[in-house]
């Protein structure tokens, strides 16, 4: 079951923003922070955290910055804690799934269950329904990481860890279990439902989302999510602009203190409340840098 090792952080991967505003953004993964008295600058990649280290290889760019960087910062430290700490996230508590679903919802999710994992539904049925939905996106999902060619953002921790640099969590474990789980049973169980009745049209939007992060084309990863009619605002922002305010509350900080590279999903990056508008906002000049 290695798909749920990175389960806890595909479904904010593919929360790309829903606001489209900057037509002209750079075609690049790759920025560069610096003004505003940095005494030098740090470096912002955006991720996708099923794509396998091989995506990078030949990025030169990106490679120098990572092993110049002082110090590496991801959404949160991927450490052999961060399972046991989400587990407690994902479990309902006097509740199971062949309660919450009636007969026929459970069959039906238990019937696209097994034909995408192989696993009886039964196996999972303390689990919320969030936690299902997001199983199923890891395992239908594009990916190209393997045991020989690790998700970016493991190998970018993984980096920092053999070469004696500090790795930093933008939030914890506990902050990720509340964001993904923390939505009423009821709204979950809609939203899984939805997800399967959907399950092409979500395909669809999958495969192009990958398609454009290879192509490191940032206004059509957003123009993706113009229209979503899976979350509402409020869920959108608790997905994206939230934390990207809290972010920026810890980042200036940060690359005062030593130069950084920073690895966070790419949709954190974009939009009126993404990252790079929320940095430029802040003084900062946030520059394009090509990759390759």
């Amino acid at each position: 079951m290695k798909a749920f090792r990175y389960l806890f952080v595909l479904f904010l991967s593919f929360s790309v923003s829903a606001y489209a505003q900057n037509k002209t953004i750079a075609n690049t993964l790759l920025w560069e922070i610096s003004g505003n008295g940095l005494k030098s600058p740090s470096y912002m990649f955006g991720t996708y955290h099923f794509a396998g280290k091989s995506f990078i290889d030949s990025m030169t760019v990106v490679n120098e910055k990572l092993k110049n960087a002082n110090a590496i910062v991801g959404e949160l430290v991927m450490d052999s804690t961060m399972a046991t700490k989400l587990v407690p996230f994902m479990l309902m508590k006097n509740n199971f799934l062949d309660k919450l679903l009636s007969p026929t919802e459970y069959k039906f999710v238990e019937e696209y269950f097994k034909k995408v994992s192989g696993y009886d539904l039964k196996m999972f049925n303390s689990m919320k329904p969030m936690a299902i939905q997001i199983t199923i996106m890891g395992l239908t999902a594009p990916s190209t990481f393997s045991k020989e060619n690790p998700a970016i953002d493991e190998y970018f921790q993984t980096y920092a860890n053999a070469n004696g640099k500090p790795v930093y969590g933008l939030e914890t474990a506990e902050d990720q279990g509340e964001i993904l789980f923390g939505n009423t049973l009821e709204r979950q169980k809609e939203l899984l439902l939805k997800s399967i009745k959907e399950e092409a049209k979500n395909k669809k939007t999958a495969d192009d989302l990958y398609q454009n992060y290879i192509l490191q084309d940032l206004a059509k990863m957003e123009s993706l999510f113009k229209v979503d009619d899976n979350t509402t605002q409020a869920e959108m922002d608790k997905l994206l602009k939230n934390r990207n305010d809290k972010w920026m509350e810890k980042l200036p900080a940060m690359m005062q203190k030593e130069n950084l590279f920073i690895a966070v999903g790419a949709g954190h990056l974009l939009g009126k409340d993404g990252l790079i508008k929320g940095l430029q906002a802040k003084g900062y000049s946030v520059k394009p840098v090509a990759t390759n």
